[in-house]
């Protein structure tokens, strides 16, 4: 499951605790579904960073892979 799926059965297990209509479930679900996205998508600051990150690889064979490599390492760090 990806990370926003994850969110999105969090955000749901949370409302299903107060809350017994399916429809209601689905809907928090995918309420927290788009949250999740939200959440996960890129800042301009985060290009930054890809820049940044992509002028330190430019040796590399696949640059771009590299790149892929330490902004998630970068993000995981950020998020701890």
């Amino acid at each position: 499951m990806s990370k926003a799926e994850d969110l999105a059965k969090e955000y749901a297990e949370k409302f299903i605790l107060t809350v017994d209509h399916q429809n209601d479930v689905e809907e928090a679900y995918i309420d927290g579904y788009h949250q999740a996205e939200k959440d996960l998508e890129l800042t301009w600051e985060d290009i930054k960073t890809i820049d940044k990150l992509l002028n330190q690889c430019v040796d590399y064979s696949n640059p771009y892979q590299e790149v892929l490599k330490r902004f998630k390492d970068f993000k995981e760090r950020k998020e701890k």
